[in-house]
């Protein structure tokens, strides 16, 4: 017979849930392609986990160890959040952001005083030669 409460472990936050077998292995699952889930199972018991993470924490130091706290869990899970954010901010590291903001910048005020220009030649009206008649003069 199979068990009725399968449990799973994540080794980002140290995170304990039980729960149907099926619907954990969803969760086992659940991650990008090309990525690994941090989520370990299905054990039959918090004993399984602990064995578990103990036979791993030497290849995996960055492994949270298992916990049933929810106050150790959301500081865990903090920390990871932190360290895969420091990851996906790093890729943009090289690319010199601020100068291209500053030139993309530079590049719609250009366009804009092109259009005031050209609406200033023909005599036609537009949004910001109108406002600026608008604007009082001091």
């Amino acid at each position: 017979m199979a068990p009725l409460i399968a449990w799973i472990y994540n080794s980002n936050t140290g995170s304990v849930e039980a729960g149907e077998p099926i619907a954990m292995q969803v969760i086992i699952d659940a991650h990008l392609p090309g990525t690994t889930s941090a989520w370990h199972g299905l054990f039959k018991n918090t004993d399984e986990i602990a064995k578990f993470y103990n036979d791993n924490k030497a290849a995996h130091p960055e492994w949270k160890a298992p916990t049933g706290n929810p106050i150790t869990q959301a500081g865990n899970a903090v920390e990871a959040g932190q360290s895969q954010l420091n990851t996906a901010v790093g890729a943009f590291k090289g690319l010199n952001l601020e100068t291209w903001f500053v030139r993309i910048g530079e590049i719609l005020l250009g366009i804009v005083l092109i259009g005031v220009g050209l609406a200033k030649i023909t005599g036609t009206a537009n949004i910001v030669s109108t406002a600026l008649k608008v604007v009082p003069k001091v």
